[in-house]
């Protein structure tokens, strides 16, 4: 992405904005860019836990030519090169628009949110550039929203009912629709792509009073289905961090003015201690101190599962080895797996209403159960790397074929579900696994978020983007296929209007036809199907021998 000139200057709703002309990387068409417009008040200061704020409007030009910082988290990835630490700020709610031209075409909108468990975002083109969507002619949108306990803090009362992040999101939504007219785009066309944990927030909006900010929807390798996400006791954790911090209080209002006084380097460093140590064990539920929550009143008040209906084209699928980076500790030392087969962590594929007691023999004949299934002899030994990425992949995805399975029976629109297991040096995140891992073992297929890369420019691959695109090699063949389906997917709500090549049809619980995205792309049944049944029947038979606890689960 090149710079060239400043555009012309686009009259919104809150004031005027000037962008840049940039050149997409493959075919060097012009297009626009508007970095950094914000749509709501910052949120600082008073504001920094509160539901996003309206924004006042700003009397200049506004030059929204760079990209702001990412919304402040603390980054635990040494993928990339990044250190750990505290980055990003707090005054992020701004959106990015890149748009193929300002006038009256009416383009199809994708709007893309990602973030990894609403605790880590990305750092917007430095990471994923929309150049090849572009090229397809739609609009491209991005937004920032707030995340961990700055987006998701919440006292469960009038004070805070928390989903802060989300309804940033919603914001920025509103926005995009009153406004994207403006940008040659089509407010009655907009799509809302999410992955990972921006799967899990479009998931959650579609069963919310913003499902009419959008029209379709895509869902990458997330779903809110996923047993990490709409945890109870979020009040008790909000209250736990105080006391943590030295700020013992049993007032809402009391709580969020102390918590506003506290650095943020120090409410991130924290927040994983508002959880009981042995949290995994007691909930069978990862370790998520500040998410998406149900609320009492306010955006999400139910859980998704208990909706009737759902009325919008959803595009979603997962990759091959999603599981490859919770593997990864083993992956750079497999005799940490010894230690696995000792103290073993069970934990459930998606919310259920039931729990088990970890010192109840049913604890323990749960985890063989899994043994048996997913490991040679039932027994993890360090030399189970590739059985247990293999395990780590169907836990994190089971929920996400469970979604699929939930959508086909209450939607009145198609369900396109799809598999990626393409594999090479385009696939960014899982390459970055490599360079740390001691052993390849079982390291065969794509890796969670391996798909961007072929959807948009990363940009440290642009000399191989260049390279594969002069021969057109396999590679750009699949990139391009996969580009074309999703922008079309935005287009007509069908990832294959008119194709010769090959006709995806929507899912339906009978055949259970998907997708799979491979060096060909070939339309097949029933994804994992024994895999699946397996975990399926593993959640029936614990149900029956337990006592529901009353969480919903109408799957």
């Amino acid at each position: 992405m090149a710079f060239n000139v400043l555009c012309d200057v686009v009259e919104t709703t809150h004031g005027k904005v000037a962008g840049n002309i940039f050149k997409t990387l493959l075919n060097g068409d012009s297009y626009y860019g508007f970095m950094g417009i914000p749509y709501a008040k910052p949120p600082v200061n008073e504001l920094r836990f509160l539901p996003p704020q309206a924004l006042d409007p700003w009397p200049e030009v506004l030059e929204a030519t760079k990209e702001k910082v990412p919304c402040i988290q603390f980054n635990w990835n040494i993928k990339r090169g990044r250190s750990r630490g505290l980055y990003g700020q707090e005054d992020c709610l701004y959106l990015d628009i890149f748009t193929p031209g300002l006038d009256n075409i009416h383009r199809p909108v994708i709007v893309f949110l990602y973030n990894e468990y609403f605790k880590n975002s990305y750092n917007k083109t430095k990471d994923y550039a929309p150049d090849f969507f572009l090229e397809e002619d739609v609009v491209v949108v991005t937004i920032s929203h707030r995340l961990a306990v700055f987006g998701f803090l919440s006292s469960e009362d009038e004070t805070l009912q928390g989903n802060g992040g989300l309804k940033d999101i919603v914001s920025g939504l509103q926005w995009i629709r009153n406004n994207i007219e403006r940008f040659g785009g089509d407010p009655n066309k907009i799509t809302l792509m999410g992955a990972q944990g921006g799967g899990a927030a479009v998931d959650l909006l579609i069963h919310s009073e913003a499902r009419q900010l959008f029209h379709s929807a895509i869902l990458q390798s997330g779903t809110s289905l996923f047993s990490i996400y709409l945890q109870e006791g979020a009040r008790e954790r909000a209250f736990k961090l105080a006391e943590i911090l030295d700020r013992s209080t049993g007032n809402g209002n009391t709580l969020v003015k102390y918590l506003n006084e506290i650095p943020p380097r120090d409410l991130l460093a924290k927040q994983l201690n508002s959880i009981s140590k042995d949290y995994n064990k007691e909930q069978q539920r990862g370790l998520l101190p500040f998410g998406p929550i149900v609320e009492r009143e306010g955006l999400v008040t139910r859980y998704p599962e208990s909706s009737q209906k759902i009325d919008l084209p959803v595009m979603i699928g997962f990759n091959s080895r999603e599981g490859l980076e919770m593997s990864l500790e083993f992956l750079i030392e497999h005799r940490y797996l010894s230690f696995v087969q000792k103290d073993f962590t069970l934990l459930m594929p998606w919310r259920v209403n039931f729990k088990f007691n970890p010192i109840d023999d049913s604890y323990e004949d749960a985890i063989n159960d899994l043994k048996k299934f997913y490991f040679k002899n039932g027994k993890v030994t360090i030399n189970s790397v590739p059985e247990y990425i293999t395990y780590a992949s169907d836990l994190t995805t089971s929920s996400i074929d469970r979604t699929v399975q939930f959508y086909a029976n209450i939607s009145t629109k198609p369900i396109y579900y799809y598999h990626f297991d393409y594999y090479s040096d385009l696939n960014e995140n899982k390459n970055e696994l490599l360079k740390l891992a001691q052993t390849k073992d079982g390291t065969w297929g794509a890796a969670t978020g391996d798909e961007l890369c072929y959807l948009f420019k990363c940009p440290s691959l642009k000399n191989a983007y260049l390279r594969y695109n002069k021969t057109m090699s396999e590679e750009i063949v699949v990139l391009r296929k996969m580009v074309k389906m999703w922008t079309n997917f935005a287009k007509h709500g069908n990832p294959t209007p008119d194709s010769s090549d090959v006709q995806w049809p929507p899912y339906n619980i009978n055949t259970k036809q998907y997708l799979h995205i491979g060096r060909n792309m070939e339309v097949k049944e029933d994804l994992r199907g024994d895999k699946f049944r397996f975990w399926s029947e593993f959640v029936k038979k614990w149900e029956k021998k337990l006592k529901p606890t009353g969480v919903n689960d109408e799957l």
